[in-house]
């Protein structure tokens, strides 16, 4: 186990640089205020997001994410949204709060162009006294001690980021650089740059019956140094009430969702990730539990339809 912690440890350094340091989840379908500001508002609802994340299972360390999030139409093509996220790995905790803005722009009878901005700041902290100093290659590093000391490292950076979400009642495309900021997450300078990452979604669902409707998903997403990373799904909507759907990723292997949305607005989920690295050997998988809430809101019965029969997205 100390060797799995070590290599977490190690992998959370070298992710800064290699891969993609935003946070990864399965139900990302239903939540595209996470990565996308245009997205705020498109609901016409007070819509509630929460979602935790208990990646690889079984191994100490491992990566938990939680976020919550909430958007509201402000006015007249206009929206607005809150995201809170905490990402910890290893010793490595990140916390990240953004304010978005977003305006929706007619398209047609059945179609806006939504245009956001968001901005905010994140909290990085590292604990370096839960590492044993026989494990660090040099623990006199001032980068991670002090007077050889491993203590706590902390950094604080404002950043904002832009997105476009094209959307009708059956199909949406969209695009967003959620950090525009570069930098470094701390004092490591050389592992730790903050890069851009960029997003790229759309969706379509298909009516099959009356009781079945068919919904295939895409997110794109890549990173400067980072091979160019997919997830797909493709999800069941039953009675307009239940999803059961399965995906793909490609960084590591199969997903599975299942979510049941209540005619009031509430929508309770669950995914399970299915491990198909080396890592399995030492994980169960990583499990996702997602609940959110689309609140009427008063003096708008336009609503109404759109609470009892759901929005797909």
């Amino acid at each position: 186990m100390k060797k799995i912690l070590t290599l977490l440890t190690c992998f959370s350094l070298s992710y800064t640089t290699f891969a993609q340091q935003d946070a990864q989840y399965t139900q990302y379908m239903f939540n595209p205020l996470s990565y996308n500001p245009a997205y705020a508002g498109s609901r016409d609802a007070v819509s509630l997001m929460g979602l935790y994340r208990y990646q690889w299972a079984g191994i100490e360390g491992a990566p938990r994410n939680i976020n919550i999030g909430v958007h509201s139409p402000l006015a007249t093509n206009m929206g607005a949204g809150l995201y809170l996220e905490n990402d910890v790995i290893g010793i490595h905790n990140t916390f990240n709060v953004y304010a978005s803005y977003a305006y929706h722009i007619p398209v047609s009878n059945k179609s806006k162009l939504s245009l956001g901005l968001q901005a905010g700041i994140q909290n990085y902290t590292a604990d370096w006294s839960k590492i044993d100093p026989a494990d660090i290659d040099d623990p006199t590093d001032p980068s991670i001690s002090d007077g050889g000391q491993l203590g706590v490292q902390k950094k604080l950076s404002p950043n904002f980021g832009l997105g476009a979400y094209y959307y009708g009642e059956r199909y949406f495309i969209g695009a967003a650089v959620p950090h525009l900021l570069k930098g470094t997450l701390d004092n490591l300078q050389q592992l730790s740059q903050r890069e851009q990452h960029y997003f790229v979604s759309g969706a379509y669902v298909f009516s099959l019956t009356n009781q079945l409707d068919l919904k295939p998903t895409l997110l794109l997403k890549a990173a400067n140094r980072s091979p160019l990373e997919a997830d797909i799904n493709l999800s069941l909507l039953i009675n307009k009430a239940i999803w059961i759907g399965a995906g793909y990723q490609t960084t590591d292997g199969m997903a599975f969702n299942a979510a049941y949305q209540f005619k009031n607005g509430l929508r309770i989920g669950y995914a399970y990730d299915l491990t198909l690295s080396k890592l399995a050997n030492y994980s169960s998988g990583s499990h996702e539990i997602m609940l959110g809430w689309d609140i009427k809101r008063a003096g708008n019965d336009s609503n109404d339809e759109n609470l009892l029969s759901p929005r797909f997205f």
